[in-house]
């Protein structure tokens, strides 16, 4: 049996775990600040009745809005550039410390035939199992 797929999705799935981590620990309690504040300033302006003294109120707490939009838009990038930065490393322990070839069952365009067995590229097996787990490091807080 092959185990060289299995140490490549492994090394992914560890990676976005990580993400995963940073994002439960770290960013998530930040994130719901961030959105009770929008949302406090937000029912502050509902709960006006008159049109021009909402103009007036929305006028004075624009700039804290766009503040606090703005932080969680900042969170997000943190997040998402992490995510690259991640996926960077392990490209790097992919191609440099994992040699193991990758046998497949048969041919398809993706594959090598070497000594009459199909060969699938480390790179491939990476890529495709980091796009399965990225939704697991890619979280969001329900409310946004």
């Amino acid at each position: 049996m092959n185990l060289g797929i299995f140490y490549i999705i492994g090394i992914s799935f560890l990676l976005n775990f990580l993400m995963y981590l940073e994002y439960r620990f770290y960013l998530l309690n930040k994130m719901n600040i961030t959105i009770e504040k929008i949302k406090e300033y937000e029912d502050r302006v509902v709960k006006i009745s008159s049109p021009k003294r909402r103009d007036k109120t929305l006028k004075k707490i624009s700039k804290e809005v766009d503040y606090y939009t703005g932080k969680l838009r900042n969170y997000m990038f943190i997040q998402s550039l992490t995510l690259i930065f991640v996926y960077m490393v392990g490209l790097f322990i992919i191609l440099d410390f994992v040699n193991v070839p990758v046998y497949f069952p048969y041919s398809i365009p993706l594959t090598v035939t070497y000594h009459g067995k199909y060969i699938i590229s480390n790179l491939f097996i990476y890529i495709l199992s980091f796009l399965l787990f990225t939704p697991l490091s890619l979280r969001r807080p329900k409310t946004i």
